[in-house]
């Protein structure tokens, strides 16, 4: 087989140290040569790779360059991702929901919303909040909502992300039920983080790929990069718009008299919950320095 075409050789699973590799030829079963490990980098699925055959089997042997990569879910080169929210059971956490955002976004990816479960509770202001900060939001529940979705799917590689209980598996099966992706049944078998057999893998469908990423709920924002005090304010897209409009040029948007983003605040033109969630990371991230941390 020899080298691939790169677009063609995709890492589509990890598990127990072997790649399961996407090749012009199919799928055919990898180890990565030890010099990943000497430079302490780990092959992920979505990762564009080359492969040799070696004494019959093959081998990585070039990880191109990820234009970017999660740690929980260990995934890259990750195109879409869609938060899912869910109107009740469990109510929106807003800090946790915002911060995953901020990481995507730093990320150089701009989140798309799918609200769940309005048919228990009715979306009051829900959408509202993120369509007024420039997110896409999609209610699961509308008609054509699954067309909706999947039509922005296409052509790249998309994750669903949100917190336990929100219905991220079932809208999963529900979009994608002739995958057989099975998350809801292992979810309830297995409990929460207990998904200790199983891998992210990567999924074809007509016009793009989906991950199932059994045993995440959430982006991990403990784990990813730090989010810095003074690059906040670029990860919310609502408050960019207002830095350099201050009476103050290191205005933190938290309490400085003459903050352009307290005026559009007061007016309603930025969401007071996006804005307390500014505020809570912002406060988080002043204790975290650039000089004890790597990104």
């Amino acid at each position: 087989m020899g080298n691939g075409t790169t677009e063609k050789n995709i890492i589509i699973k990890g598990i127990g140290g072997f790649y399961y590799v996407k090749t012009a030829d199919g799928v055919v079963e990898t180890k990565p040569k030890g010099i990943f490990r000497n430079i302490n980098i780990k092959p992920l699925a979505g990762d564009f790779v080359e492969i040799e055959e070696v004494n019959g089997d093959y081998v990585i042997t070039e990880i191109h360059e990820r234009k970017n990569s999660f740690l929980r879910p260990p995934i890259a080169n990750v195109d879409r991702v869609f938060i899912v929210i869910s109107t009740v059971e469990p109510s929106p956490n807003y800090t946790v929901i915002d911060k995953m955002t901020a990481i995507c976004i730093k990320k150089g990816i701009f989140p798309d919303i799918i609200i769940t479960k309005t048919d228990l509770l009715k979306d009051d202001g829900l959408s509202g909040i993120y369509e007024k900060a420039g997110f896409s939001v999609t209610d699961i529940n509308m008609e054509n909502a699954d067309k909706e979705i999947i039509g922005m799917m296409k052509g790249g590689l998309s994750v669903f992300a949100g917190n336990t209980g929100v219905g991220k598996s079932t809208v999963l099966n529900r979009l994608f039920s002739h995958l057989d992706l099975e998350t809801a049944k292992i979810s309830r078998k297995l409990g929460r983080g207990r998904h200790t057999t199983r891998a992210v893998e990567i999924y074809d469908f007509e016009g793009g790929s989906v991950a199932d990423t059994p045993g995440f709920s959430y982006i991990d924002t403990e784990r990813e990069q730090p989010l810095y005090a003074d690059e906040i304010e670029h990860l919310f897209p609502e408050i960019s718009p207002y830095i350099g409009k201050c009476r103050f040029n290191d205005c933190s948007h938290t309490s400085e008299i003459g903050c352009a983003v307290i005026e559009k605040v007061k007016s309603k033109e930025i969401s007071e919950t996006r804005y307390k969630s500014y505020c809570d990371i912002r406060k988080e991230a002043e204790g975290i320095s650039r000089w004890e941390q790597n990104d």
